[in-house]
């Protein structure tokens, strides 16, 4: 999506950061995901941050929407009094093979605990007619399942910290594997098929974020009176609310066209007169 046209009318780097960092801050916890590791939830400290406050944080604009997020949790971490980071993207490699990596340790400044947090930042749509649950939340593009997601944290992730690699790494930064706690921050948005009204008890109605359709669906004549806007990827977290840039039915549907090409499906904003929403188009 090289060269695509930004939501805001000016270029504002340090404004589309902080509209982003927003967005994160705004993702919902996962309940769930708590329940199914069986570890207690990372709740970041909520702070009152300003556009001035990101100008120390400087991310090139190639950063990946995961990597994105994890600098954000270290951000707010680094900006908050409660807490204190002691080390992130820790890799843990013995005999020059990578075992894999901690996300983050932190310490709990009133507590005194030291924290081994992993960071969870999703978007997935759910699909109720797949008969395993593993499949019914997807990727937008099919790449990944939160049951996946939620099986690699459970089974490989955490266990990664009683490692004896990653006790000799620890040790030496003296910091005892025996006295840390483990925690998740799982933060999610979610997304239905269109016009679906029942979700399964374990999602709350504040992970729901908006809806999909098909291309099919899209080609409706329902949509053609609309404005639109097509965010980046590392966008999808932004509140289309912020958007200042959009373009007609005609303007939208090339580009959709474009990236179901590269078996891409699409977020966009829909501008419909006082309300504005979040949906996907599947490109299969």
């Amino acid at each position: 999506m090289h060269g695509q046209p930004s939501f805001l009318k000016h270029s504002d780097e340090n404004l589309r950061l902080f509209l982003q960092l927003q967005g994160f801050m705004q993702n919902t916890y996962l309940d769930f995901a708590s329940e199914f590791i069986e570890l207690k939830t990372f709740n970041l400290p909520e702070l009152s941050i300003n556009k001035k406050d990101v100008e120390s944080l400087k991310l090139p604009n190639y950063l990946r929407l995961g990597n994105r997020l994890e600098r954000f949790f270290s951000f707010i971490i680094q900006q908050s009094n409660e807490y204190e980071l002691i080390a992130e993207n820790l890799q843990i490699i013995e005999d020059k093979i990578t075992l894999g990596e901690l996300d983050f340790i932190v310490k709990d400044l009133k507590s005194n605990q030291n924290l081994h947090v992993e960071l969870g930042g999703k978007l997935y749509l759910y699909f109720p007619e797949n008969v395993k649950d593993e499949d019914q939340w997807m990727g937008p593009n099919k790449m990944d399942s939160l049951h996946r997601k939620l099986k690699t944290l459970k089974e490989k992730q955490f266990p990664l910290l009683y490692y004896p690699k990653t006790i000799e790494i620890l040790h030496n930064k003296g910091i005892s594997v025996a006295q840390i706690e483990q925690k998740v921050c799982f933060k999610v948005r979610m997304f239905l098929p269109k016009n679906c009204n029942k979700i399964p008890s374990y999602v709350k109605k504040e992970n729901i974020f908006g809806y999909y359709i098909s291309f099919q669906e899209f080609l409706n004549p329902d949509f053609r009176n609309h404005l639109y806007f097509m965010p980046e990827k590392q966008d999808w977290i932004v509140e289309p609310k912020n958007g200042e840039v959009w373009f007609s039915y005609d303007e939208i549907l090339p580009q959709v066209m474009e990236m179901h090409k590269q078996n891409q499906s699409p977020m966009l904003w829909v501008h419909k007169g006082e309300t504005i929403e979040t949906f996907f188009v599947l490109f299969w």
